[in-house]
């Protein structure tokens, strides 16, 4: 494992990331970005040994989460993530595979939207593309003091993962994630996308909303669907056993070409 240390950027529009690296540095670059309160290592963990079989994996700390520092100069949304992730992109040497979930989704399709010769591959979990009510629910969830009351455990992991921002950075965490962080994007744009895709989401996940993977569909001919049985959000973690095999094989075909 190689540790990427944080960079302090000298722009106020964008913070670079902390990234954890597993694989062969000769291997093709895939960056996994995290979900809301999350890191790259947390929410990918089921995945990184079958991935860094094909990868350079870059386990990403989105700006405000694990070693990665929020600017504080700029007001925080996903804009600054998709700063960061622009930058973090452009550094590499050509188009990159990307995987996102939930938050991590919806940072990805924000800069797909923009620069699609970014990518040489899309994996989404979770997301939606626009606001709805599912989406507002889970993020009430993430209020600190519920989280504390509720789930004592949890929040004690929370703590740790992100503790290298401060003792108490997973309230701050939780808060900002739980502001309503813009998730809509213009679909139409997504179109100019030619990369292959793979759309991945739990049958009883609430916080994605009713159709919105079809309509990425309509305008991803290529784009390929895994509706995962008795999967509620974060299915990479949960339902990591059936999740695992879908990305080796969609990866193997990817890597392929």
């Amino acid at each position: 494992m190689i540790l990427v240390p944080f960079i302090e950027a000298k722009s106020v529009a964008f913070t670079s990331m902390y990234a954890e690296l597993e694989g062969s540095q000769d291997a093709p670059d895939l960056i996994c970005l995290h979900g809301g309160v999350g890191t790259g290592r947390y929410h990918w963990s089921k995945q990184v040994k079958m991935l860094a079989e094909r990868f350079r994996v870059h386990l990403a700390d989105l700006p405000g989460h694990g070693h990665t520092p929020a600017p504080d100069d700029v007001e925080y949304g996903r804009d600054v993530h998709v700063a960061a992730l622009t930058e973090y992109l452009e550094e590499r040497d050509g188009p990159s595979h990307v995987a996102g979930f939930s938050m991590g989704g919806h940072t990805a399709l924000a800069l797909v939207a923009e620069r699609p010769e970014l990518f040489a591959s899309l994996v989404l979990v979770g997301v939606s593309v626009r606001r709805h009510p599912g989406l507002e629910d889970w993020r009430g969830l993430f209020q600190p003091d519920t989280l504390q009351e509720k789930y004592p455990l949890w929040v004690r992991q929370l703590a740790k993962i992100h503790a290298p921002l401060g003792e108490d950075a997973w309230r701050d965490v939780c808060l900002r994630d739980s502001s309503g962080l813009e998730v809509d994007v213009d679909v139409e744009a997504l179109g100019a996308l030619d990369a292959p895709v793979l759309l991945i989401r739990g049958d009883r996940d609430h916080v994605v909303g009713p159709g919105h993977y079809e309509e990425l569909r309509e305008v991803w001919e290529q784009a390929d669907e895994l509706v995962v049985p008795k999967g509620a959000h974060d299915v990479q973690l949960t339902r990591s056993v059936i999740v695992r095999p879908a990305l080796a094989d969609f990866y193997d075909e990817v890597l392929k070409d």
